[in-house]
C-alpha cells in the first residue's frame, strides 16, 4: 500500500471521538485509504465492513443493536474496549444518520470511520443532527507528486518542487506528466503500465460509473440526451459554457440541463469555475467554464489521448485543484477577450504546450491593472523571459 499526502491530515484525528467520513469519486482510493489506516495506524482492534456485501448490509441496516450483539458474539468485544470500525460504502443504508448517531452517542469506545460516494447523497441523508460528531476529508485523484510515488519515481517527486538540479530531471518530468495528462488520476490505471490495458480500466469505470451508477441512482429517463450531454461536456472542456446554446444543442430545456450539471458536478465527473471579478455577483452571473475531474475520462468520451493544449489545461487543473485546493480558482476574461486561464489566490497562470518567449498581453494588463505578475506553465525548457516560468510543480 502506498501512503497517500492526505494520510497526515486524517492521523490527528484519529484520536478524537469524532465519526472520519471519507467522500469522493469511485476507485479515487477511499478504500485503500482505509486499508491503509487499518494496517498502519491504528494500534487496537479494527473491523472492516463492505456494504457492497448484502449480508453487511442487512446487518447494519437494522436496529443497531443487533450490530452491536454481533461485535460482541462474533468478534467477542466487550463494551470497555477500544475499536475501530471501518464501513466502506455507508450510502447504501436505509437511515445512516441514525446508524451513525446511535453509535457515536451509546459506545464511546467505538471510532467510526466510514466513506461514501456522492454529495449529493451526503445532502440528503446525513442530518444536521450529525453536525459536530462528524469530520469530512474529501478524496481527490492523485496529484502529480502522488502520481510520481505510484510511479517509483519519489525521488522526482522530492525534487520537482526544488529549483536545483531542476534542468537535469526536466525532460524525465515531461515524460511522466505527458503520461499523467493522458490516463491520470485512478490509482489502479496509473500502477498498470499497458495502454491497451489502462484504456480499458477507463471504459470500465466510465461504464459502471457514469452510464450506470449515475443514471440508474438519479433515474435518468432522456439516456440519449444525457450521454449527449457528457459526450458534448468532454468535446468543450475549458471552454466557456453558454447554457441556453448548449440546451438547444442537446434538445433540452435549461432547467433540465442544469439539473444535469449539477449532479455530474456533485458526483465528481466535472467542476464549473466562474470568471474572476471584484465583483461577486458578477463572477456568479457571467459564463463558466467546465473541466472534467478526470482527464483520462474525458479523454477516453473523446477517443483522444494525444496531449493537447486543451487537455494539457484540463490536467494543470486537476492537479493544482487535488493538491492545493485554493478557496477560489477562477479564469480571467475581459470584454475585449484578454483571456488568463487561471488566477489563483489573485495569482495568474496561463498554460502552453510550447512558448516562444514572446510577451503576454493578458498577463501585461492584469499585472497593470492589479499589480500580480503573471506565470506561464509549460513543457519546453524556457529561459531569459520576464515570466516566472514552471514545468509540472508546485506553485
Amino acid at each position: 500500500m502506498i501512503k497517500r499526502n492526505i494520510i497526515e491530515k486524517i492521523k490527528p484525528f484519529l484520536q478524537t471521538d469524532d465519526i472520519l467520513l471519507f467522500y469522493g469519486a469511485r476507485q479515487v482510493g477511499k478504500t485503500t485509504i482505509m486499508r491503509f489506516l487499518q494496517k498502519n495506524e491504528i494500534n487496537h482492534e479494527t473491523y472492516f465492513f463492505d456494504l457492497e456485501n448484502p449480508d453487511y448490509l442487512n446487518l447494519l441496516d437494522q436496529n443497531p443493536n443487533i450490530f452491536i450483539e454481533y461485535l460482541k458474539s462474533y468478534y467477542n468485544w466487550q463494551e470497555n474496549k477500544k475499536i475501530t470500525v471501518f464501513i466502506d460504502e455507508i450510502q447504501y443504508l436505509q437511515n445512516p444518520t441514525n446508524f451513525l448517531k446511535y453509535i457515536h452517542d451509546n459506545y464511546g469506545k467505538i471510532k467510526l470511520i466510514v466513506s461514501w460516494s456522492s454529495t449529493l447523497e451526503i445532502r440528503w441523508k446525513l442530518k444536521d443532527s450529525l453536525v459536530w460528531r462528524i469530520i469530512k476529508f474529501e478524496i481527490f485523484p492523485l496529484s502529480f507528486e502522488e502520481f510520481l510515488i505510484f510511479k517509483n519515481k519519489e525521488n522526482l517527486s522530492k525534487n520537482i518542487w526544488k529549483p536545483i538540479k531542476l534542468q537535469i530531471i526536466n525532460n524525465e518530468i515531461k515524460f511522466f506528466f505527458e503520461e499523467y495528462t493522458k490516463f491520470w488520476w485512478y490509482p489502479k490505471i496509473v500502477l498498470e503500465n499497458s495502454i491497451d490495458i489502462k484504456k480499458t480500466y477507463l471504459k470500465q469505470i466510465f461504464d459502471t460509473y457514469i452510464q450506470k451508477d449515475i443514471k440508474d441512482i438519479w433515474k435518468i429517463k432522456e439516456i440519449e440526451k444525457f450521454n449527449k450531454t457528457i459526450k458534448v461536456l468532454a468535446n468543450q472542456s475549458w471552454n466557456l459554457l453558454n447554457i441556453s446554446e448548449f440546451a438547444n444543442t442537446i434538445w433540452t430545456t435549461i432547467k433540465t440541463l442544469n439539473e444535469w450539471l449539477f449532479l455530474l458536478e456533485n458526483t465528481f465527473v466535472i467542476q464549473l469555475i466562474s470568471p474572476f471579478s471584484t465583483n461577486i455577483r458578477w463572477e456568479l452571473t457571467k459564463m463558466p467554464k467546465i473541466f472534467f475531474i478526470d482527464n483520462g475520462i474525458r479523454n477516453f468520451i473523446n477517443n483522444n489521448y494525444e496531449i493537447e493544449w486543451n487537455s494539457l489545461e484540463n490536467s494543470f487543473f486537476n492537479h493544482i485543484n487535488n493538491s492545493y485546493k485554493f478557496q477560489k480558482i477562477n479564469f480571467y476574461r475581459t470584454q475585449d477577450k484578454k483571456e488568463i486561464d487561471f488566477i489563483f489566490d489573485w495569482k495568474p497562470y496561463e498554460i502552453k504546450k510550447s512558448y516562444n518567449w514572446k510577451s503576454s498581453t493578458a498577463l501585461n494588463y492584469f499585472w497593470e491593472k492589479y499589480n500580480q505578475k503573471g506565470n506561464i506553465i509549460t513543457l519546453n525548457k524556457i529561459n531569459n523571459t520576464k515570466y516566472n516560468i514552471f514545468y509540472p510543480r508546485e506553485i
